[in-house]
């Protein structure tokens, strides 16, 4: 289904489930009482979940298309909460990890010719980014003028978007430590092949990326995960 144009948040939900919960548990869990939960919200448009394909952790995201960021902790996400089964609570509790950062969305670039079909993507690469203040202007306007036309180049492409933080929670722990950053971009594709393509490998060697990554970027978060599940509104 085409995502909203009233989206302006997006809640981004790492989870690790670690050993203590079993994997059936957690998927069950995750699949008939969490996501459906979140989505009886009506400022909570859409859900889904993906799974790690880049051999890092945490091995799960979840992307809520949102209002704006304040709904992902209001007062109607905590009346769900609060309402949650006795499993809900423990499994949330006991999980290994769990990091649910929300953003505002800076802008939308999106393929021309789009429909019901490609949402949600198949595969979504996501790249957060920290910058050096006195280097932001030009960092956006690179990632606007430069960056995001050359990644619509690469076979597959659907959608990016770009995001700025408004809150971050974190439970738990993990090694190496998750780190959060100001921005965030969200590719969506339809292959699997695009980080092997000669268009991704163009991108990431111009001059003005290259100086972007030598002078301006101070830290890097990129994750590449694959469609796990769909979850559909209540009718």
């Amino acid at each position: 289904m085409l995502p909203p144009s009233e989206a302006k948040g997006l809640s981004f939900v790492l989870l690790e489930p670690g050993n203590i919960v079993s994997e059936a548990e957690y998927h069950d869990w995750y699949d008939s009482e969490h996501a459906p939960a979140r989505l009886t919200i009506p400022t909570f448009y859409n859900a889904a979940r993906y799974k790690a394909v880049d051999g890092q952790k945490p091995s799960y995201l979840t992307l809520y298309d949102i209002s704006e960021p304040s709904v992902a902790d209001g007062p109607e996400y905590q009346a769900v909460k609060d309402k949650g089964s006795e499993r809900d609570k423990r499994l949330l509790s006991t999980v290994q990890y769990l990091n649910r950062r929300c953003y505002s969305l800076i802008y939308t670039y999106t393929r021309l010719t789009i429909s019901d079909s490609d949402f949600p993507p198949k595969y979504v690469w996501s790249v957060g980014l920290e910058v050096k203040p006195e280097g932001e202007a030009e960092f956006n306007k690179w990632y606007k003028e430069e960056h995001i036309p050359m990644i619509s180049k690469i076979p597959g492409w659907i959608r990016s978007r770009r995001f700025v933080l408004a809150n971050n929670v974190a439970r738990g722990s993990l090694e190496p430590d998750v780190v959060t950053y100001k921005y965030l971009a969200i590719h969506d594709f339809s292959r699997a092949d695009y980080m092997d393509s000669p268009e991704e490998n163009a991108l990431m060697s111009t001059p003005w990326t290259t100086k972007m990554s030598d002078e301006v970027v101070v830290g890097r978060e990129m994750r590449n995960f694959e469609l796990f599940k769909e979850y559909k509104r209540p009718e």
